[in-house]
């Protein structure tokens, strides 16, 4: 895999201008492009390990960390689909990335771009359901939302397959990347779409809803990001004219895409896992506090055994803070040196066991 300039490319430059196309040739502005997301990705991947390892951590755990690390294996499925279908690399010296249909249907498309936003949409339906419908999102709630997200991709894929190449994507050998039919481009964005509308109506129903720590950030965040990688992708695909033979296309599509998705990612499990790392025990006492002072116990369960040391039995994936609608969480809270000094409690300085 070359990224120096070639006779080879030179002639797949030629052929490209033959027909109307101005190719610009694949080289070390993509090679940068692919070490930098990559290294982000490897960064991600320190951090997830450190969040798996402290699933049980009450705040880590109230973000469902396992759900989080396969979005992580969807981001790196997604990257591997732009990086083999947007130009970047040389397909010719490779079967399977000449297979098309594997490459843009499965990496780029289901297992990756559509699993990532609909996990997303999946976080959005969660905080819906614990802080307007006042349920917490664990059981047969949590695993039927996450299992129609999954089917609803796997049947999309698998008639995608069925269908003839010619009406989805087919490899073009004299450009040396792959051709996606616009028909099948626009099913494709209509379920982006779709997902971002869905957010954007979630967020809209929660606009009034006071909530406990930064979910009204997460919200917004999803909802901007699904919004800028839609239209970015939607502009790519269908108004210019094969964005992946334009360097500055092809790049700033890949950064759009992966650079939002990790942005997303950790507006989520940034103050979490910063807590865990930094002030473990201190973190773990401000966020017990908060569902204190917020009046949480009915969606916790609190007791106190002879020696008057709390008790915590965390109610499974609450999804953040599990509150009712009408709770009295006047608003978001934020993690600092001061709130942590200030909400501090002599009833939180009892020993906390989490079972």
């Amino acid at each position: 895999m070359s990224f120096a300039f070639t006779p080879e490319e030179q002639t797949r430059i030629d052929v490209a201008a033959f027909l109307g196309i101005k190719l610009d040739p694949i080289g070390y502005v993509e090679l940068s492009t692919i070490i930098v997301l990559s290294v982000m990705y490897a960064v991600e991947f320190i951090a997830l390990c450190y969040q798996l390892h402290n699933r049980d951590y009450l705040p880590l755990k109230a973000k469902n960390v396992p759900v989080m690390f396969s979005l992580y294996f969807g981001g790196i499925s997604w990257l591997m689909g732009d990086i083999f279908t947007s130009g970047l690399v040389h397909l010719g010296h490779s079967a399977v990335l000449r297979n098309c249909k594997f490459t843009i249907i499965w990496l780029r498309v289901c297992i990756g771009a559509y699993y990532v936003t609909s996990i997303f949409a999946l976080r959005c339906y969660s905080l819906y359901y614990v802080f307007y419908k006042g349920k917490a999102f664990k059981g047969k709630a949590m695993m039927v939302s996450l299992g129609l997200a999954v089917l609803s991709i796997a049947v999309f894929g698998a008639i995608s397959m069925l269908v003839p190449t010619d009406m989805t994507t087919q490899y073009e050998e004299m450009l040396d990347m792959c051709y996606i039919n616009n028909n099948y481009v626009i099913a494709v964005l209509s379920v982006i779409w779709s997902i971002w509308l869905y957010t954007a109506i979630m967020t809209w129903r929660m606009r009034k809803i006071p909530f406990c720590f930064n979910e009204r950030v997460e919200l917004f965040t999803t909802f901007v990001i699904l919004l800028v990688v839609s239209l970015l992708n939607s502009v790519a695909l269908l108004v210019v004219d094969v964005y992946p033979a334009s360097r500055g296309w092809r790049n700033a599509l890949l950064y759009a895409n992966h650079v939002g998705a990790s942005i997303g990612y950790w507006v989520v499990m940034w103050e979490p896992t910063y807590g865990c790392l930094f002030h473990r025990e201190e973190y773990l006492q401000y966020w017990i506090n908060i569902l204190k002072e917020d009046q949480m116990e009915r969606e916790y369960d609190y007791s106190t055994n002879m020696n008057n040391e709390t008790t915590l039995n965390l109610v499974d994936f609450a999804d953040d803070i599990p509150v009712k609608a009408d709770s009295r969480c006047a608003s978001s809270h934020n993690f600092t040196a001061d709130s942590l000094n200030n909400n501090m409690d002599d009833t939180l300085h009892s020993t906390i066991y989490i079972r």
